[in-house]
């Protein structure tokens, strides 16, 4: 994916949804607002990448509902990592900043998934 912040340097997101059509999706909107996205398609294969690559990612988003590793465990994992990246947390569910395990992560924000494509770029610029 590629874009252009003007005066900035671009910012790194990595997005993780077990859906493949809603992680590009959600990639391609980031990238339509000037960020480099890196799409991963479960919590495993995200934390790998983000453990190779932490001086990489300036944020995550990732989906609360996944087969293996949920996004509160693949924040929790991070944080122990880089405690100061920023994490989205999207889901399909109603979720709040209150649910259990999310006060060892670095998430941020908890995002309807049907308010992704209206919040979401908005929430990352404040976070960053």
């Amino acid at each position: 994916m590629s874009g252009e912040l003007t005066g900035t340097t671009k910012k790194h997101i990595l997005y993780v949804d077990d859906e493949e059509c809603l992680a590009l999706l959600g990639a391609e909107l980031l990238d339509d607002c000037g960020y480099a996205v890196t799409c991963e398609f479960n919590g495993t294969a995200a934390l790998e990448k983000f453990q190779q690559q932490v001086e990489t990612f300036d944020l995550v988003v990732t989906d609360e509902s996944m087969p293996g590793m949920s996004g509160i465990e693949l924040a929790q994992a991070i944080f122990k990592i880089s405690p100061v990246t920023p994490v989205i947390l999207c889901s399909g569910h109603m979720l709040t900043m209150a649910e259990e395990g999310i006060e060892q992560t670095n998430i941020a924000a908890v995002l309807a998934k049907t308010e992704v494509c209206g919040l979401l770029p908005g929430m990352i610029e404040k976070l960053l």
